[in-house]
């Protein structure tokens, strides 16, 4: 389970960068910043951490950047490592399990949310989502560095190993009787469980769930997106784990 990708392997955007240099938790082999655009921060920061920085055209650079914006700069590095499950799990375990997101966009923002509230691992699937590819890394802005992932190769089974393992799955739906809020599981070790833009969370996933809770909306507003509605409630259990 270890061994399965991730991705990760290029990271794009200047804030990503920076934290990818920073955070030094994977090798990095090199840095692109295209000429004209050559980020002094990024260049210092590389050089102190010794990492190559490789000024490139602007045509070698749209050749080979892929995401929306990068910014002039980029960098190749090894892959983020998937973990075994059980070296998500514990006590203090907040984890955050993704069923079948596809936009990279939204996946970028989550993880955003995730490392922010603080969130000790994302659990992915192997197929049917997306992995981290550069345009997440540009949305995510660096957090894809202080997160721990586990790829996996079916939601339900990993549902079942977290529960087996004294983890708490959560997961998010609109037509839920729970209020995320009124939960008295946010304080225990927990696994939020994001269902798919437009559908949610799969049938087999959603009847693996310990429980299903919803976030309380105004009449005239049907649901959230998904990445809101994944910061929204990461928000909330934070807030709950910290004392209110």
């Amino acid at each position: 389970m270890s061994e399965r990708n991730v991705g990760g392997t290029q990271v794009e955007g200047r804030r990503a960068v920076l934290e990818l240099l920073r955070a030094r938790r994977r090798l990095v082999q090199e840095v692109w910043c295209q000429r004209r655009a050559v980020d002094e921060e990024i260049v210092q920061v590389a050089a102190s951490v010794g990492v190559r920085v490789r000024e490139v055209s602007e045509s070698t650079f749209r050749e080979r950047a892929s995401s929306f914006q990068p910014q002039g700069v980029l960098a190749i590095a090894e892959p983020l490592r998937s973990r075994a499950l059980d070296e998500l799990v514990g006590a203090d375990a907040l984890l955050l399990v993704l069923d079948r997101i596809q936009d990279p966009q939204n996946l970028g923002a989550m993880l955003r949310s995730a490392a922010g509230a603080g969130v000790s691992g994302v659990i992915l699937p192997e197929r049917r989502g997306a992995l981290v590819t550069p345009a997440v890394t540009k949305v995510a802005s660096g957090a894809v560095e202080y997160l721990d992932f586990a790829v996996v190769a079916g939601i339900p089974n990993a549902l079942a190993f977290l529960q087996k393992h004294g983890v708490w799955t959560v997961g998010l739906a609109a037509e839920a009787d729970t209020v995320l809020a009124e939960s008295n599981l946010l304080t225990e070790p927990l696994a939020l469980v994001v269902g798919a833009e437009g559908d949610g969370l799969a049938r087999l996933t959603r009847q693996r769930c310990d429980l299903l809770v919803k976030i309380p909306m105004a009449p005239s507003v049907a649901s959230l997106n998904a990445s809101a509605a994944t910061a929204v409630a990461l928000f909330t259990i934070a807030g709950a784990r910290r004392g209110g």
